[in-house]
C-alpha cells in the first residue's frame, strides 16, 4: 500500500501545436502545483499534439535532455516527484515514452508506451517492450501509457508487480463533428464513460491507486476528453476533471486492500 499520506496533482491542459509554448505552459503549471504536491503528474507527449502529427522524429528528444533537465531542475527545486510522457529518442528510433524523476533530480523510472495506437506507427514510434516499476518514499510506482491499459497481458505483468500507484499518462481523443454544434454528442460522452471503466478496472485488478492525467481541448475533428481522475484500490473514484483545463488536487493515502 502507498506508504504515507500523499499530496497530488494531475494537470490537464490544452495543449497548443507549438513545442516551445507547450514547454512554457508547462513549466508554469507545474510551478503552480508542485508547491502544493508530494507527486505531480503530466498527460501522454504534453508539449505536442496527436493525431494529427504525421512525423513525431521533430519533437524528440534523448532521455536525459532539455526537457528531461527542465521537470529535473524543478522537482528539485520543489523537492518533490514529477512524471510526465515525452517523445523520446534513442539512435535512429523514436518512442511515445512516460519518466518518473525524483525529488533529487533523477530519473527512476522510464516506460515505453508497448501497445501503438495507429497515429504512433504512423508517426514513426517504434514500441517499448518491458513493464517495470520503481521502489520510492512514495510507494512502489509503475506507469502504463494510454492504450497499454486496455491490453490484458499488460494488467497481468502489471499486477504481478504489484505497485502502489499506477501513472497512466494519456492522449484520450473522441471523434465528433464538434465545430457544428456546440453540444458534446454521444460519442464523447462514450469515450469518457471507457476511459473511467478502463482506470476502475486497472484499479481493482492490480489492487493499486490509478492516477491518470489527459489533455483537454479540440485537435481538428478530435475532441480532447480530458477527465483526468485518481481512483482507490477499490475503484472507487476520489476525484475527476471535466473537459477544461485545470490542475485536479488529490489526497491520496495508505488502503487496506483485501
Amino acid at each position: 500500500m502507498v506508504k504515507k499520506d500523499i499530496n497530488v496533482s494531475l494537470i490537464q491542459y490544452d495543449c497548443p501545436d507549438s513545442k516551445t509554448e507547450a514547454v512554457a505552459r508547462i513549466v508554469d503549471l507545474v510551478e503552480e502545483a508542485a508547491p502544493k504536491s508530494d507527486l505531480v503528474l503530466l498527460a501522454e507527449t504534453p508539449y505536442t499534439p496527436y493525431t494529427t502529427v504525421k512525423n513525431f522524429t521533430p519533437v524528440a528528444e534523448t532521455i536525459p535532455g532539455n526537457y528531461s533537465d527542465t521537470l529535473s531542475t524543478l522537482a528539485v527545486k520543489y523537492h518533490t516527484y514529477i512524471a510526465s510522457g515525452i517523445v523520446e529518442k534513442e539512435g535512429n528510433d523514436i518512442y511515445n515514452s512516460a519518466i518518473l524523476i525524483s525529488p533529487e533530480g533523477k530519473i527512476i523510472l522510464k516506460q515505453r508506451k508497448i501497445s501503438l495506437y495507429v497515429c504512433d506507427l504512423d508517426g514513426g514510434f517504434s514500441s517499448g517492450k518491458e513493464i517495470s516499476v520503481v521502489d520510492t518514499e512514495l510507494g512502489k510506482i509503475g506507469m502504463l501509457i494510454c492504450i497499454d491499459t486496455s491490453i490484458a497481458r499488460h494488467l497481468y505483468r502489471m499486477a504481478e508487480l504489484q505497485p502502489d500507484i499506477i501513472l497512466v499518462p494519456s492522449y484520450g481523443l473522441a471523434k465528433t463533428d464538434y465545430r457544428l454544434t456546440l453540444k458534446i454528442d454521444g460519442m464523447v460522452d462514450e469515450c469518457i464513460d471507457e476511459w473511467r471503466m478502463r482506470m476502475q478496472m486497472l484499479a481493482k485488478y492490480c489492487r493499486s491507486h490509478v492516477l491518470r492525467a489527459d489533455h483537454c481541448g479540440v485537435e481538428e475533428q478530435q475532441v480532447r476528453v480530458g477527465h483526468s481522475i485518481a481512483l482507490k484500490p477499490s475503484g472507487e473514484i476520489i476525484a475527476e476533471a471535466s473537459m477544461e483545463p485545470r490542475i485536479l488536487q488529490v489526497r491520496i493515502g495508505p488502503e487496506k486492500v483485501f
